[in-house]
């Protein structure tokens, strides 16, 4: 910190503080749930130099696996799910960067229908497939200190942002539900964000185009191989600050594909559906903030069905 970020002024120097404490919060709500949305501002501009770690708690009950990106038409699956991130902000040459590591924690507790061996149930506890990202400023996205980010006014920001989830979590193919997936994929995305109003009192549109790209999982439930086509998911957020330390918003998540073929045999599971939330957070302290969302699908070509509690506690330093 420089002598610059607690100066007296219009703002004063108790407002600097916790307008980069509560941007760098904000920015990171971040964590696994993928199939749910991301969550608002996790790709709003932060400071560099800076660290964060997060704690999130979710209650998902669908008709999808534990990761969220196959539909089980005949399933009824309910999910507890606890997330732990690690963000960190630098600069790569002149440009923000951010690096951040997932662990994915929980139990999954369901039944599916319909399969060759009848009705099958499952209930398993222990850790699902781990992430890892790398996000880039490309347009609008400058490497600032927090004394220059207070002053920077933002404008339309794109970034690039690759992901890889790892097959590390719990799977077996005995199971027909797991925590894990059994195959790693690949995420590439180009969030985009633009801001409207004043720094302090801000409405953020953020816009954010992906594609998965999936593994062959060699060892699947009853089979010997299972494929997945690509999975193309647009999430939109609208927020708004109702004061300095409070935000509401609301969410929106379109996504298609993602077909699985087992043994060269069309599963029938394409995924067509609309996701819609709400979304709040508050800033509780200068490094502590709270964020808690709900979202369920409200528009389908398919027959996936599902619904999502979360709620996240982040800690900054």
């Amino acid at each position: 910190m420089t002598k610059s970020l607690f100066r007296s002024g219009s703002h004063g120097w108790r407002f600097s503080v916790c307008a980069v404490a509560l941007l760098i919060a904000i920015q990171i709500l971040s964590a696994r749930a993928q199939a749910q949305g991301e969550g608002p501002r996790v790709y709003l501009l932060a400071p560099v130099d800076f660290n964060a770690v997060s704690v999130t708690y979710m209650d998902m009950s669908s008709n999808m696996n534990f990761a969220g990106n196959i539909l089980i038409p005949e399933a009824k699956v309910n999910s507890d799910v606890y997330a732990v991130n690690y963000n960190r902000f630098f600069s790569i040459g002149d440009r923000f960067s951010e690096l951040w590591v997932t662990g994915v924690f929980g139990s999954v507790d369901g039944q599916v229908n319909g399969t060759p061996l009848g009705t099958l149930s499952t209930e398993e506890s222990g850790s699902g497939d781990p992430y890892i990202a790398l996000r880039v400023g490309l347009i609008g996205a400058p490497a600032l200190q927090p004394a220059d980010f207070v002053q920077h006014q933002q404008s339309f920001q794109m970034y690039a942002l690759a992901g890889l989830s790892l097959d590390a979590g719990d799977y077996s193919s005995t199971r027909v539900l797991n925590l894990g997936t059994g195959r790693s994929s690949l995420r590439l995305g180009v969030p985009m964000v633009i801001p409207f109003g004043r720094q302090s009192n801000t409405t953020w549109l953020e816009i954010n185009p992906n594609v998965y790209l999936y593994e062959d999982n060699n060892d699947p439930f009853n089979a010997s191989l299972r494929e997945q086509e690509p999975l193309f998911v647009l999430e939109t957020h609208l927020t708004h600050n109702v004061t300095r330390r409070f935000w509401v918003g609301v969410d929106l998540r379109y996504q298609t594909g993602g077909e699985t073929t087992t043994d060269g045999v069309d599963d029938n599971n394409r995924l067509s559906q609309l996701g819609g939330g709400v979304s709040a957070g508050y800033q509780i302290t200068r490094a502590l903030s709270g964020f808690i969302s709900y979202g369920e699908i409200i528009e389908k070509s398919d027959n996936s069905e599902g619904d999502m509690l979360r709620a996240r506690f982040i800690y900054t330093f």
